[in-house]
């Protein structure tokens, strides 16, 4: 696969999870993270005050103060070409295709290799769904 460059902000109230997935990140030298936070206000916050939008936003789905598909809804309404990739530990088809309905662009487990997080960010980038692959539903 060709690798498109792309620049990614992430949000995911586990602090030890959100870091891991930075430290993994960084060996992957066509993504670039502009930012991350602790919940969805704290991002949206660093995102209005970056220089550019990022490509690809990156959220947990449970966060407190505020979760993943109100801060999608909002980067959505607000940024309509930044692509929304959901990350959590549930894989059930009804929720993932509640948030298809939303308007989100992919969604992955926690629970996913390196490798497929990668695949799911280039995915997006090419205005492409990604959804875990043993997901069952009609895109």
């Amino acid at each position: 696969m060709d690798f498109q460059p792309l620049t990614l902000a992430i949000a995911d109230d586990h602090t030890l999870f959100r870091k891991g997935v930075l430290e993994i990140l960084k060996a992957y030298n066509e993504i670039t993270v502009v930012a991350d936070a602790n919940n969805g206000a704290e991002l949206i916050e660093k995102i209005e005050a970056a220089p550019e939008l990022p490509h690809v936003v990156l959220l947990d789905l449970e966060m407190p103060e505020m979760d993943g598909i109100a801060t999608a809804r909002y980067i959505l309404s607000k940024y309509p070409a930044v692509k929304i990739l959901i990350v959590s530990m549930y894989g059930e088809e009804s929720l993932v295709e509640k948030l298809l309905n939303e308007g989100v662009h992919g969604y992955l487990l926690k629970s996913a290799e390196p490798d497929e997080l990668r695949d799911a960010l280039q995915y997006l980038i090419q205005d492409k769904k990604y959804f875990y692959n043993t997901l069952k539903i009609d895109l």
